[in-house]
């Protein structure tokens, strides 16, 4: 099986206080977007394996090659139908995006399901 490759990315207001810029003073947008960039990462991830998104962060599945699906956890006032109204045409998938939390990459090798913190 292949491993799942996620792209970390720091929020831009994560970066922003890490280059000790405050939201009430002036400050270079693009300069902001630029060390965002430069602190992208990616973490590889074994089918079988749990990975957590830590917080301030986002991760970012590329499902151009290969389409993955995703299940999130089911909240306490969601009925399973609700869950199905979530999800996506696989055809359309290019991307998605995994909020700060804990995830499996399943054994099947393409589904990524959310976990209880």
């Amino acid at each position: 099986m292949k491993q799942l490759d996620i792209l970390i990315e720091p929020s831009f207001q994560s970066t922003m206080e890490e280059m000790g810029i405050f939201s009430n003073e002036e400050y270079n947008s693009d300069a902001v977007l630029f060390e965002q960039g430069y602190n992208m990462f990616y973490i590889e991830i074994e089918p079988g394996e749990e990975f957590i998104i830590k917080a301030h962060t986002q991760g970012h599945v590329d499902c151009s090659e290969i389409t993955y699906k995703f299940i999130r956890k089911k909240e306490k006032w969601e009925t399973d139908e609700d869950l199905r109204d979530d999800e996506y045409d696989a055809d359309d998938c290019v991307m998605f995006s995994l909020s700060p939390g804990n995830y499996m990459f399943l054994e099947d090798g393409i589904t990524i399901k959310e976990l209880e913190s």
